[in-house]
């Protein structure tokens, strides 16, 4: 007889068991007797909605969180070598840029030959390649389907589906314009973050982290890995998190709104020295654009020196230290 709770792990390689965890649920009424793992999202989720609709609760697991990896980077080289190693566990420990190329490039001839050709049906392996290495060049920019098409030589109605394809996939995360009608948001252009920083810097061709830090994919990167940041808070607590972004027809931008728990957040990415005299345009904006009681605090994240300061009327974080949005 099995010990209570029963964890069943990479599920994917055994469908079959999922009729008998149904058999379980449906007689034992003890919530969480049975947890299952998967690495196979697709796999895992036909399963789940064929078997176990409503029996089960599902919590994506993403990366691990520089939290989870006990990052004590002091230095920004040393947190754009942190960055590097990504966010899979099995790089957590590894430094060696070529060990790092083997494992991205293993990692991404599996993804498409096993999840994208096999299960999806997709046999265009090379421009889905292509395209998914265009958008790693276009992380942290606002999405535009028909440049993605021109530069992948694939159609508009192409670039859309795999778009989606990358995000079913938790590859990508398509974070949406900021609205107070939140219906209105899917009627503008989203930005495109990767998931995984290391990932996006990899595909893009960066094979040194030093270089990456000097060079002019820097911001974009580190904004793609404070959003990773970001997402992991909330979701490795098991705890909801709406994240989007605002911007003006005037250009004025806020990078990130991270509402949680009834509140908003606005976090502004600077990577380099901070400036502080873009601080009171940006509170400015903030508080034109919220209702009063809303606006919790301005926050920036300056990896020049990873540190927490204060002064007068804001507080940059340090990407190490997200506790002020709990």
């Amino acid at each position: 007889m099995w010990g209570s709770p029963l964890l069943l792990d990479e599920i994917q390689y055994a469908p079959a068991l999922l009729s008998a965890v149904k058999r379980i649920a449906d007689t034992q009424p003890t919530p969480g007797i049975v947890w299952l793992t998967g690495s196979q999202s697709f796999e895992v989720m036909q399963g789940v909605r064929e078997t176990l609709a409503g029996r089960v609760a599902v919590l994506n697991l993403y990366g691990l969180s520089d939290e989870e990896k006990k990052l004590k980077a002091t230095t920004p080289s040393a947190y754009f070598a942190s960055l590097f190693q990504s966010t899979f566990p099995k790089l957590g420990d590894v430094t060696d840029p070529e060990a790092i190329d083997l494992y991205m490039s293993s990692y991404l001839q599996t993804y498409i030959e096993r999840d994208v050709r096999e299960l999806l049906g997709i046999q265009k392996r090379r421009e889905f390649e292509l395209f998914v290495r265009i958008c790693a060049l276009r992380t942290a920019q606002v999405v535009n389907c028909d440049e993605l098409a021109r530069d992948a030589r694939i159609s508009p109605g192409t670039a859309r589906q795999w778009l989606s394809l990358l995000e079913d996939s938790f590859l990508i995360r398509l974070v949406q314009p900021y609205h107070s009608n939140k219906t209105k948001r899917l009627i503008k252009s989203p930005k495109l973050y990767f998931l995984d920083a290391g990932l996006a810097a990899w595909l893009s061709g960066w094979r040194d982290p030093e270089m990456l830090r000097l060079g002019p994919q820097a911001g974009a990167i580190f904004e793609t890995h404070i959003f990773g940041q970001l997402l992991r808070h909330f979701r490795h607590r098991a705890q909801e998190v709406d994240i989007t972004f605002w911007r003006t027809r005037d250009g004025e931008e806020i990078d990130f709104l991270v509402e949680s728990k009834g509140r908003v957040t606005p976090v502004e990415v600077k990577l380099g020295t901070l400036d502080a005299r873009a601080l009171p345009r940006l509170a400015k904006i903030a508080e034109l654009s919220w209702r009063p009681g809303r606006l919790v605090s301005l926050i920036a994240l300056d990896c020049a020196d990873v540190r927490s300061r204060w002064a007068d009327d804001w507080f940059a974080a340090s990407p190490l230290d997200l506790s002020f949005l709990d």
